[in-house]
C-alpha cells in the first residue's frame, strides 16, 4: 500500500516496503502506475531486514538513490547499502545521506520522489514534510493508511 502526496509541486510516493515482498510489490506498482518515471528514491532500512533483496527490487527503477538511516537504533548503516544498489543499477547516482532531512533537501527540486524501506522512515518523512497523519512510532496506523484522493 502506498500513499501519494503532492508537496510544493513534487509528487512524493511514500511506501513502507519494509521487507522483500513489500519492495517487490512497490516495484510492480511503480512499473504499472508510473512506467519509465525514473524517480529519485530515498531508501532506509533496518539492519535485520533483507536489504540486499530490497535493493535488487527497487534500485533498478531509480535515476538517483539517496540512502539514509532510519530514526531507530535498529537502522542499517546506509553506506552498507551502496554495493547492492550499485550492483542492481550501475547507472544510478547513489549518495549516502546522514539523515532523512538531508535526503529530502537533496531531493527538493526533483519532480518525483519515492520514500521507502521502513514504516518508521515513512513516518519521519510525513513529520518532516508536515503531512497530516500518523506518528512515526504508530506502525499499525501506518499499515492502515489509505491514499488521499
Amino acid at each position: 500500500m502506498h500513499r501519494i502526496q503532492t508537496v510544493s509541486g513534487q509528487t512524493i510516493l511514500l511506501d513502507g516496503a519494509h521487507n522483500p515482498d513489500g519492495a517487490e510489490a512497490l516495484r510492480i506498482a511503480l512499473q504499472e502506475e508510473f512506467p519509465g518515471a525514473n524517480p529519485t528514491m530515498i531508501f532506509g532500512v533496518f539492519r535485520d531486514k533483507d536489504s540486499t533483496s530490497m535493493c535488487h527490487s527497487l534500485a533498478p527503477l531509480a535515476g538517483r538513490i539517496l540512502l539514509t538511516p532510519v530514526h531507530s537504533e535498529r537502522t542499517e548503516d546506509p553506506s552498507r547499502l551502496v554495493a547492492a544498489c550499485r550492483e542492481s543499477n550501475p547507472r544510478a547516482q547513489i549518495e549516502v545521506c546522514y539523515s532523512l532531512a538531508e535526503a529530502l533537501q537533496k531531493a527538493s527540486t526533483v519532480p518525483f520522489v519515492v520514500i521507502a524501506g521502513s514504516l518508521y522512515l515513512v513516518g519521519e518523512a510525513m513529520e518532516l514534510l508536515h503531512l497530516a497523519g500518523v506518528s512515526e512510532t504508530d506502525e499499525k496506523g501506518l499499515n492502515e493508511w489509505q491514499p488521499k484522493r
